[in-house]
C-alpha cells in the first residue's frame, strides 16, 4: 500500500495482481483493475508520478498513477460522486469540476451564504474563481449586520488555506494599512501569506519604509531595495547586496539622493564607492561635483585626501582640484595639505598663482618657477618667515638671486632692507662681495651695505671690502667704527682711505689722526688740518 500525498489517493495492490485506488479521506473505491497476472511483491510510492512503482515474480516493473485530467470527470460521470470528485478537483488543483464549482459559487453568493461562497471560490481548483471579479464581487456584497464584511470573510478563508497570490495580496494591503493596521501586514509577511510584488511594496513604502524595504527583498525587486537602503541609511548595505543580486545600480544618482537627504551619510557612502575591493565604483571628479553642489568643501576635502592616497599620476587633475577648492575657501587647510607633501602631480603654475591669492606667499614662491612670478611675491617679506626666505635663495641661480634682492630693494627698502642683508651675508661667497656692494650702491643704501659687509670685513682680505666698509661706516655715523678698521684692519689701500677720510671732512677727526699715525702720513695730517682750520686736532695729535 502507498499514499499520493499530493492527490489523497491511496494505492493498495493485492497479492492477486489487482490495483485499488481508496480516497484517503473518504476511504471510498475510485477504481479498481488487475494490472499483473503474477505475485507483485514489492512496491515502493513513485514520486515522479505520484503514483505507485512495483515488481512482479517475472521481475517486471509496473507503475500506476492517475490521469490528472482524467479522474474527475470520471468520478463524475461513472461514478456519480460529485461530492468526491469536488474534494479531489479542490485537493489536488485537478480541472473537470471546474463548471460545478461556478455554478456552486453563484448559488450560494445569489442566495446570500457569502461565508460558504467564499469557501468554494478559496478552494477552486487551479483557483479558477480567484479573481479580480471575485474580489470585487465580494467587496460590493453587503455585510450583515453587526457581522463581517464579505470581503474580509473571503481574504480570512484565504489566509487560512495558505498564501495569497498577487492580486489578493494587493486588495488586502490596501483597506489594512488604511486602517493603520500594520502590524497585521507585518504578521502575515512573516507567515509567509502574501505573495511580494513590486506593487506591494510600492503600496507598503507610503506608509512604512522598513516594511517595504521587506516585500522588495522577497519580490527580488533590486532598484527598489537600494532606493529603501538609501532612505533608511543603510547605506552599508548597498553594495553588498547589489553584488550579492548582481544588479549594478546608479551610484551617481544614489549619492547624490543620500547627499540632498542626510550629507554625513552621503560622504562615508562615497567612501565606500570609492574604495571596492575591485576598484572605483563611482567617477570620482563626478562625486566631487556632488559635494560642491551642496557646498561641502570639509567632506569634499577628507573624501579626496582618502581616494588620493595612493599619489598616481593619472590623479594630477583631481589633485589640483582638492587645492584649488580649499585655496579659495579654508587655505589654512590647503597649507596644510602642501606641507605634507602628500601629491605631486597637479598643476604647479596654477596652485602656486591661487597661493598667491590667497596670501599663502611661501607656499607660492615653492611652486612659482617664471622670475617675474617669483619677484613679484618675494617682495612682501613682511609675511615670510626671515629663516625660511634666506633658506629659499639656495635654490635660486645668481642672476635670479640679484634680480629678487633688486626687486626687493626696489620695491620697499625699509621693509625689506634687513632681509635683503641677511641674503648678501649668508651667499657672499656665491654672489660676490663687488656685485653685492654695486647693488647696494645702486640704491644709495649705505646702512645696508654697512651692515653687510660689517658681518663679512673680519673675514675678508679683500681691499674693496675694508675701503667700503670705511666708506659705509663714515657715512652711516659710525665713527667708532671706522677708528677700529683703520687701526686694526692691514687689507685697505692707505693712499685710497687718507684721500676719502680727507674729502668727508669729518667731525671728529680721531679715525685720521690714527691713521695718519699708524701709516706715517703725520706731514700730510698737520697740513690738511692747518689748511682747514682744525689746529686743535694738532693739539690733541700731539698730546
Amino acid at each position: 500500500m502507498q499514499v499520493s500525498k499530493k492527490h489523497g489517493i491511496v494505492f493498495l495492490v493485492t497479492k492477486f495482481g489487482f490495483i485499488h485506488l481508496y480516497d484517503l479521506e473518504s476511504v471510498a473505491c475510485v477504481y479498481m483493475n488487475r494490472i499483473s497476472g503474477e505475485t507483485i511483491f514489492v512496491t515502493a510510492e513513485h514520486e515522479a508520478t505520484n503514483g505507485i512503482i512495483g515488481v512482479n515474480k517475472k521481475g517486471q516493473v509496473l507503475s500506476v498513477s492517475v490521469d490528472e485530467g482524467a479522474i474527475v470527470p470520471y468520478i463524475l460521470g461513472t461514478l456519480n460522486n460529485t461530492e468526491l470528485a469536488f474534494k479531489l478537483a479542490s485537493r489536488a488543483n485537478l480541472p473537470g469540476a471546474d463548471d460545478l464549482y461556478i455554478k456552486q459559487y453563484q448559488a450560494l453568493f445569489r442566495s446570500g451564504q457569502f461565508n460558504e461562497a467564499a469557501k468554494i471560490a478559496a478552494n477552486s481548483p487551479r483557483g479558477i474563481l480567484k479573481t479580480a471579479q471575485t474580489i470585487e464581487a465580494f467587496k460590493t456584497a453587503p455585510a450583515p449586520p453587526g457581522g463581517l464584511s464579505p470581503i474580509l470573510q473571503y481574504f480570512g478563508i484565504l489566509l487560512e488555506k495558505g498564501e495569497l497570490n498577487q492580486l489578493e495580496s494587493l486588495e488586502l494591503a490596501r483597506p489594512v494599512l488604511q486602517q493603520g493596521r500594520k502590524q497585521l501586514l507585518e504578521k502575515w509577511l512573516k507567515e509567509n501569506k502574501l505573495t511580494c510584488s513590486e506593487e506591494l511594496g510600492d503600496i507598503v513604502r507610503l506608509h512604512d519604509m522598513t516594511l517595504a524595504l521587506s516585500v522588495y527583498l522577497r519580490a527580488n525587486v533590486p532598484n527598489k531595495v537600494v532606493a529603501c537602503f538609501a532612505e533608511t541609511g543603510q547605506i552599508d548595505k548597498i553594495v553588498l547586496y547589489s553584488k550579492k543580486v548582481g544588479y549594478t545600480p546608479d551610484y551617481t544618482s544614489l549619492l547624490q539622493h543620500v547627499m540632498r537627504t542626510n550629507p554625513e551619510k552621503g560622504a562615508e557612502f562615497a567612501s565606500q564607492l570609492v574604495n571596492g575591493e575591485s576598484g572605483p565604483l563611482v567617477d570620482i571628479s563626478r562625486v566631487v561635483d556632488i559635494f560642491m553642489s551642496q557646498n561641502m568643501i570639509q567632506p569634499a576635502t577628507s573624501f579626496l585626501l582618502d581616494a588620493l592616497k595612493e599619489n598616481k599620476p593619472e590623479q594630477g587633475p583631481l589633485q589640483t582640484r582638492l587645492l584649488e577648492m580649499n585655496l579659495v575657501h579654508a587655505p589654512q587647510v590647503a597649507d596644510a595639505i602642501l606641507g605634507n607633501e602628500m601629491f605631486s602631480h597637479y598643476d604647479r603654475p596654477r596652485i602656486a598663482n591661487l597661493c598667491e591669492r590667497a596670501g599663502l606667499l611661501q607656499r607660492a614662491l615653492e611652486h612659482y618657477e617664471d622670475i617675474n612670478d617669483i619677484k613679484r611675491a618675494i617682495v612682501h617679506t613682511n609675511v615670510l618667515q626671515p629663516d625660511w626666505l634666506v633658506e629659499y635663495f639656495s635654490r635660486l641661480t645668481t642672476e635670479q638671486s640679484f634680480a629678487c634682492l633688486n626687486e626687493m630693494l626696489r620695491v620697499n627698502i625699509p621693509q625689506n632692507l634687513q632681509a635683503v642683508i641677511q641674503i648678501a651675508t649668508k651667499y657672499s661667497d656665491i654672489l660676490g662681495p663687488v656685485k653685492l656692494i654695486e647693488m647696494f650702491e645702486s640704491f644709495k643704501s649705505f646702512e645696508g651695505l654697512y651692515y653687510y659687509l660689517g658681518s663679512i670685513v673680519n673675514l675678508s682680505e679683500d681691499p674693496e671690502v675694508h675701503f667700503k666698509y670705511i666708506q659705509a661706516a663714515t657715512r652711516t655715523g659710525q665713527v667708532r667704527e671706522v677708528e677700529r678698521i683703520c687701526r686694526e684692519s692691514n687689507h685697505y689701500n692707505p693712499e685710497k682711505v687718507k684721500n676719502f677720510l680727507k674729502e668727508v671732512k669729518l667731525q671728529d677727526q680721531l679715525p685720521l689722526i690714527i691713521f695718519c699715525d699708524r701709516f706715517d702720513f703725520v706731514h700730510d695730517l698737520v697740513l690738511y688740518s692747518y689748511q682747514n682750520g682744525l689746529t686743535k686736532f694738532i693739539e690733541v695729535y700731539v698730546q
